[in-house]
């Protein structure tokens, strides 16, 4: 995967540690399978299209990370933590900018104990973000969709101000994002041109070919595929309902 840091962090002259990374030339990524807690979405990562995130996310937004804190409820054995981000740009959904949503992903140092989930978003205080994120099916926090797949990391090229999307792998560790240590790659993919492609998507009400998606909730899982049968896209052959709905026709 594009990007990574951890193991093989950078280290500058002076022992400061310097993200390595390389932008997205899709957001579409392939990521391996993961062993994952028990309620997790699924053990098997399921690979998203832009389309697809933009579809299935209930929100959509440029943020700051305000804050990042571990949690472990009473009776739980995974750790999590919770991130408070505060919205700059809301791209898709019903907030605005200046309010403060909590992002609560699988993974964490508590107490001496940690959790670690491979694909797992890492939220670090002072970082920017493009996430595509949804509620959880119980409480007022969200989730981030795809894990790693709907977290991006925004950093302003210097030259021009435009913000450019990188998928990074955060060191839990990091107490504070730095972007200035950041390296950008020469290949780069401008934030702007992925909320228009995304706002294109929305004015046109545009539905992707209808796929099985693990952990999908089944209300959204049954809107998706009525809207795709309705709008005339690919339907997954591998899905009851696609098949039922062949037979029908």
């Amino acid at each position: 995967m594009g990007g990574h840091v951890g193991r093989g962090l950078k280290m500058s002259g002076d022992g400061v540690s310097r993200l390595s990374a390389l932008a997205l030339a899709s957001v579409a990524l392939t990521l391996v399978c993961v062993a994952m807690p028990p309620d997790a979405h699924s053990t098997t990562m399921y690979r998203f299209s832009v389309d697809e995130l933009a579809y299935v996310a209930d929100l959509i937004v440029e943020a700051e990370v305000e804050s990042a804190l571990p949690e472990k409820a009473a009776g739980e054995v995974y750790i999590k933590t919770v991130a408070t981000l505060r919205l700059t740009r809301v791209v898709k959904g019903d907030l605005i900018e200046g309010d403060l949503i909590r992002v609560r992903e699988w993974g964490g140092r508590l107490a001496g104990e940690r959790t670690d989930v491979p694909a797992a978003p890492v939220y670090v205080p002072g970082e920017r973000v493009f996430v595509f994120l949804e509620r959880e099916r119980i409480g007022s926090m969200w989730r981030t969709i795809g894990m790693t797949q709907g977290k991006l990391t925004l950093i302003e090229e210097p030259d021009t101000g435009r913000d450019v999307c990188l998928r990074l792998q955060v060191p839990r560790e990091l107490e504070r994002f730095d972007p200035a240590q950041v390296q950008l790659p020469a290949v780069r993919r401008y934030s702007d041109d992925l909320v228009a492609r995304i706002a294109d998507d929305l004015s046109l009400s545009f539905v992707p070919p209808y796929q099985a998606i693990p952990g999908l909730p089944a209300a959204k899982d049954r809107s998706f595929f009525e809207a795709a049968l309705a709008a005339g896209q690919q339907l997954d052959p591998r899905w009851p309902q696609s098949r039922a709905a062949e037979v029908g026709r």
